[in-house]
């Protein structure tokens, strides 16, 4: 039992700091040719991206088994059978509760007037670099492979 607690801590642990943003740019964009156009921020804010359900799934089968494992150790006889029931769907449910926070990350909408009078939005993931964006600031959106996969202070 201690082995499988143990053993499922360090499973969700590795789980939720494997969903963090990334900072700066994909390994594809390295030694790439971008396209640069200047700008400036109209709008920016933050926004949730959603991770299609991931963590959700995880959590709900990972409760089920805890619940089910401690609602065993309760109660004997018939009384055991209800018990590991109830704690299956006990810690299903709490299991996709806390999933459901794992699924959530959350990123930066920003909203750019380019120069040659185009208005482009993008959704990047938040990290401590766009922390310096700001509406009315001068930007660079740099573009790779026809999408927006920058957007940085001039």
């Amino acid at each position: 039992m201690k082995n499988f607690l143990i053993t499922s801590i360090l499973t969700l642990s590795v789980v939720a700091t494997t969903g963090c943003a990334p900072r700066g740019y994909a390994q594809s964009n390295v030694n790439q040719s971008m396209v640069v156009e200047t700008g400036i921020i109209t709008a920016i804010k933050q926004v949730e991206i959603n991770n299609n359900g991931v963590g959700n799934g995880l959590g709900v089968a990972l409760g089920t088994v805890a619940g089910g494992i401690v609602g065993n150790k309760v109660g004997g006889g018939s009384g055991k059978a209800i018990a590991a029931a109830a704690g299956a769907i006990a810690g299903g449910v709490l299991g996709g509760m806390a999933g459901d926070t794992m699924d959530a990350r959350y990123g930066v909408e920003v909203v750019v007037k380019l120069d040659n009078g185009q208005t482009v939005a993008t959704v990047l993931p938040a990290n401590g670099s766009l922390s310096s964006l700001g509406r009315g600031q001068a930007v660079n959106v740099i573009y790779s492979g026809g999408q927006i996969s920058n957007v940085s202070p001039r």
